[in-house]
C-alpha cells in the first residue's frame, strides 16, 4: 500500500490491539473505517458475532459502507478461535462445509485478529494469545496473511478493476 497515512493507521491499529489485549486480557470488538481522511470506530454488538447470521449481517454492513467512494480502508478487530487444518482432515472438512465451527475443533487456538482492507489489498494480522496470562504470542501461521477467504474479506470487491 502506497498511502503513508493508511500505513500509519494500520500500524496504530495493530499495536493498539496488542497493547489493549496485554493490558486487559480481552478485546472489545470494533469495526473501523478510514473515511473522509479520518478514522472512524464503532463497537460491534456481541450479538452480531455470536451467530453465523449476525456475522453475515455485519459483513454486509461493512461492504455496503465500503461502496462509498470516500472510504479508503475498513476492517475489524476481534477475538476468535483459530486452527491449522489439513484439507483431508475430517474436522477441517466439517468446518469447510459449515457443519462445524472452528470453536468446536479439538486443536483450536485463541487468537486476536485485525483484518485491514483497502481497495488495493487486504491484510490479516492474527496473533496467538494466552488469555489467562494476558500474553500475545507469535503471528498465527508465522506471517501476515495477504490472501484469505472468509466472511470479512473482499470488503472492497465492488471496486476491483
Amino acid at each position: 500500500m502506497n498511502n503513508q497515512k493508511l500505513n500509519d493507521f494500520k500500524e496504530i491499529l495493530r499495536l493498539g490491539m496488542i497493547r489493549n489485549f496485554e493490558n486487559d486480557g480481552f478485546l472489545i470488538p470494533v469495526v473501523f473505517f478510514f473515511k473522509n481522511d479520518m478514522p472512524m470506530f464503532s463497537q460491534i454488538p456481541i450479538e452480531l458475532l455470536s451467530t453465523d447470521n449476525g456475522k453475515s449481517i455485519l459483513a454486509n454492513i461493512i461492504r455496503k459502507e465500503c461502496q462509498e467512494p470516500n472510504v479508503l480502508a475498513a476492517g475489524i478487530i476481534i477475538e476468535a478461535n483459530g486452527a491449522k487444518v489439513v484439507d483431508n482432515n475430517e474436522e477441517a472438512q466439517k468446518v469447510f462445509n459449515g457443519e462445524m465451527s472452528v470453536s468446536e475443533m479439538k486443536n483450536k487456538q485463541d487468537v486476536i485478529m485485525l483484518f485491514f482492507s483497502t481497495p488495493e489489498e487486504e491484510e490479516s494480522f492474527i496473533y496467538c494469545v494466552d488469555i489467562e496470562n494476558k500474553k500475545v504470542g507469535e503471528l498465527f501461521g508465522g506471517e501476515v496473511m495477504k490472501q484469505m477467504s472468509g466472511r470479512f474479506t473482499d470488503l472492497f470487491k465492488w471496486n476491483k478493476n
